[in-house]
């Protein structure tokens, strides 16, 4: 596994709000990866026989989303909790540490829709310029099978108060709607061999294109929130139980839900 970041990535990422380190994962990590989604997501939709149903026909032909695998499957804890992916994003976003708040496996299926326009933070259950996703390509992400697209520097103006984009419209431009200063900036597609990582900065839009192959586009996607992050009183994905708990403002350090990856 390639954890060294240049000088140059840094500056990338923080002029862009994404970057792609390429050769994240080297041909044994992918092999391992690629082995622990498959057995994971088999379970997980063995155990969800309504999966994606409580979606509309649009965005339930976006993608398959799992979340949460860590918490099902050994294999995806070992990989994902590792130190070292936690170490990489926090000298990315510039933070002394990072809490997992949720994994995601994200399968765009053959002839899948396209991900519509959107900004990740506003709908978590915290609020930070820091937040950060790292992103792993498990098959080769095309401009043909539905790579992203980053409109590059929106996270230094982007809110958390306004629309944040509704994956489940047909219309893939809806964000622009609450940000129409955006409509000049030239989106930028992320193209990305298997193994690579794209780190992506929570308040950045970025979307993705349309599978237009016969083979699935395989991604796992972890969501880091900075150590010392507070409830803003939204439950998002959290847990039932720990929302219960919770009051706004409130720090969120729950060493069961919400794992401590990397510390200085």
């Amino acid at each position: 596994m390639n954890t060294q970041i240049s000088e140059s990535k840094l500056d990338f990422y923080h002029e862009n709000g994404y970057v792609v380190i390429e050769g994240l994962l080297d041909e044994a990590d992918l092999g391992l990866w690629r082995e622990a989604l498959h057995q994971a997501t088999e379970q997980h939709m063995a155990l969800n026989a309504h999966h994606n149903q409580n979606r509309d026909g649009y965005y339930k032909d976006v993608f398959i989303q799992c979340v949460n695998l860590w918490k099902t499957s050994e294999q995806i804890k070992q990989l994902i909790v590792a130190p070292r992916l936690g170490k990489l994003a926090a000298e990315l976003a510039g933070v002394d540490g990072v809490r997992l708040y949720h994994d995601h496996a994200l399968i765009k299926q053959p002839w899948a829709n396209p991900t519509n326009w959107h900004i990740d933070n506003p709908m978590d259950p915290f609020y930070s310029r820091q937040s950060i996703m790292l992103w792993i390509a498990l098959d080769d992400a095309t401009l043909q099978n539905g790579c992203m697209y980053f409109l590059p520097g929106t996270h230094k103006s982007s809110h958390f108060e306004q629309f944040h984009g509704n994956l489940g419209e047909a219309k893939i431009d809806s964000l622009l709607s609450a940000y129409p200063e955006w409509a000049h900036i030239d989106p930028i597609p992320a193209e990305a061999k298997a193994g690579a990582g794209v780190f992506i900065n929570g308040m950045v839009a970025h979307a993705a294109g349309p599978n237009m192959t016969n083979h699935p586009r395989r991604a796992m996607a972890m969501l880091f929130m900075p150590e010392g992050s507070v409830y803003n009183g939204q439950p998002a994905a959290l847990p039932k139980e720990l929302v219960a708990q919770l009051t706004v403002g409130d720090l969120l350090q729950d060493d069961l839900h919400l794992p401590l990856i990397y510390s200085q």
